[in-house]
């Protein structure tokens, strides 16, 4: 029975690292399709069944070949991508920016009640550094190019999930790890809840905040895609 609770609240502990990024008490209704690279000078989107690079200036590509559009179209386009421009960068960084501070919030509740060589801040850190490389698969910025890849995305919290499962099992397979949660049990009780009352209110904003990203960017590219239907 203990050792069950003791996984429970593990679970608490560890998952909030793995929803850090999209904490879906509620699902988005929206399910992005298509990849996405973005520059100052263009915007690439990207799935199996249409290829479409807009350039600064609203001039459309698909498909490998140049489309003509009237002025509405090509001026929608442009907005399409100074919107893609300015927001995907912000939500690359706003979301990495989220996953440190989780992880330094919970670091420092750890080692203010269990000291500094509590394995478990160890083991945080570990989930931490294979999040973040999650995070960078989904959506990433470099050399002032952002990209955004529609599938890792979807799939976020559940392979999130996964890693933090792996994680409570690693400590509890270790005798010495298992042992030093297991004396402290009240204590990581309680951190698990304090802190994750207090995170959770953050992240659900933040969450909600994605989904009306992801929303207006699906409702702009299917627009253009219903005008370009008409060339």
């Amino acid at each position: 029975m203990l050792k069950k609770l003791l996984l429970l609240n593990l679970s608490i502990l560890l998952m909030s690292m793995t929803n850090s990024i999209h904490a879906k008490t509620k699902e988005c209704p929206i399910k992005p399709a298509f990849d996405i690279v973005v520059s100052d000078n263009s915007a690439h989107l990207v799935n199996n069944m249409k290829n479409i690079i807009i350039d600064a200036n609203g001039m459309i590509n698909m498909n490998g070949s140049p489309r003509k559009v009237g002025n509405n179209v090509q001026q929608q386009a442009k907005n399409l991508h100074a919107f893609l421009r300015q927001q995907l960068p912000d939500l690359a960084y706003q979301s990495q920016q989220h996953l440190d501070n989780l992880r330094s919030a919970f670091k420092t509740a750890i080692r203010k009640n269990l000291g500094n060589k509590s394995k478990l801040a160890e083991n945080l850190d570990g989930l931490y550094f294979e999040v973040k490389q999650l995070l960078q698969n989904t959506i990433i910025t470099r050399d002032g190019v952002t990209y955004f890849y529609y599938q890792p995305f979807n799939t976020f919290k559940k392979d999130g999930e996964a890693l933090g499962k792996k994680r409570i099992y690693k400590i509890v397979g270790n005798s010495v790890l298992h042992f030093d949660v297991f004396k402290n049990f009240s204590t990581v009780k309680t951190i698990a809840e304090n802190e994750w009352k207090e995170q959770k209110v953050k992240l659900e904003k933040f969450d909600s905040h994605v989904c009306e990203l992801i929303t207006q960017i699906d409702h702009k590219y299917n627009q253009l895609i219903l005008q370009l239907g008409q060339y």
